[in-house]
């Protein structure tokens, strides 16, 4: 699906812990309540923070990453003594975060809070700065993922290999791309060796050359999809398809024929967080946060589920998983990736523009 919009389905779901609705409401013990999405962490993880802590878990687990986002907006409306009912943390893309803050959703994670975190220290820069605004922290990253390109070895007679890959005779007609404005001139741009985002495109000494060459990509596609984009790749109708490695790697499961590669000219890269809605007391949220953080939890969620998680400790992940080039692509690959900004209204409306042409045959 539509990182750009919604998040990403997959991996292990957590299953019989609560499923869609909340845990006994007859429990009167003090829990903490976390809305999290199917299949983001492994089924045990639960059990393991609550035989650690005397804290116990609510987790309302939604399959439907529409639905969370949904939630979190529903939770400003809410009145006495419904408010009862808002998590204290909940999980949202890193796609969502400047709008969840613009429309005063969540609450930034105090110093004193940010201090119960040890595991938040640990992390590199690049997911430090991802949520931080104005020298606030807004959310813990727990996982992440990148735009990818999947292809049909049993169909081709070449690999797939980087984005300029695409623009190649034998793959006329037989291209899917995500129906994504920033996703398709992104790999453009990196296609090109430029940043995958720009603040203004029209200025851009390569304006005509970036426009000759989403012109002749359009040439080569069958369909726009972000959401059923792998359907087409499985029947046999497109060879290729770009798209999010959380989804490639639930498809793979049912085709080993299906491979997955990072462009070696770099790529996007996309991650989920926990945040804290407006409203919500964070009891214990710190303890959560650093729980999934830590050592043997980042382990479980890179082998066990469809992403990675952002710890830098991730010793314990078996040499297995540390071989996969699509979890732990090359460092020279990851240095050349990044992650999608949020940019002004008025580069926004550039993109838009120039999408809207490109659909239309207008370029």
């Amino acid at each position: 699906m539509d990182r750009r919009k919604f998040l990403v389905l997959g991996g292990a779901a957590i299953a019989g812990i609560g499923g869609c609705q909340w845990s006994n409401p007859f429990d009167q013990r003090e829990r903490l309540r976390i809305a999290g999405l199917l299949g983001a962490l492994p089924s045990k993880v639960i059990n393991q923070f609550e035989s650690s802590s005397p804290q116990k878990i609510e987790f309302k687990a939604e399959n439907l990453p529409s639905k969370l986002w949904q939630e979190l907006q529903n939770y400003a409306n809410l009145k006495e003594p419904d408010k009862e009912k808002i998590p204290h943390l909940t999980s949202i893309g890193d796609a969502w975060l400047d709008l969840a803050i613009a429309q005063s959703l969540i609450q930034p994670i105090p110093p004193n809070l940010l201090a119960k975190i040890p595991q938040w220290q640990k992390l590199s820069p690049l997911w430090q700065q991802s949520v931080t605004r104005e020298n606030q922290v807004w959310g813990i990253p727990y996982r992440w993922g990148a735009t990818a390109i999947a292809y049909r070895s049993d169909k081709l007679k070449f690999p797939i290999t980087q984005w300029s890959d695409l623009w190649r005779s034998e793959l006329k007609g037989k291209l899917t791309l995500p129906d994504d404005a920033r996703e398709v001139i992104g790999l453009v741009l990196k296609k090109m060796g430029q940043s995958y985002q720009h603040e203004n495109l029209l200025a851009h000494p390569d304006i005509g050359k970036i426009t000759q060459e989403l012109k002749s990509l359009h040439a080569q596609v069958l369909t726009y999809s972000s959401d059923n984009y792998l359907q087409s790749l499985l029947s046999d109708d497109s060879l290729v398809a770009v798209g999010w490695t959380s989804d490639m790697y639930k498809a793979q499961r049912q085709n080993p024929d299906l491979k997955v590669v990072i462009p070696q000219e770099g790529t996007a890269i996309w991650h989920d967080m926990w945040v804290i809605p407006k409203g919500a007391v964070a009891i214990s949220a710190a303890e959560w946060m650093n729980f999934c953080l830590t050592p043997a939890i980042a382990a479980q969620i890179t082998s066990l589920t469809d992403a990675v998680s952002p710890s830098s400790e991730l010793e314990q992940v078996p040499a297995s998983v540390k071989a996969d080039p699509i979890k732990f692509f090359a460092q020279d690959i990851f240095a050349k990736s990044e992650l999608i900004a949020t940019l002004p209204p008025s580069a926004v409306t550039q993109y838009k523009d120039l999408w809207t042409k490109l659909r239309s045959g207008m370029l």
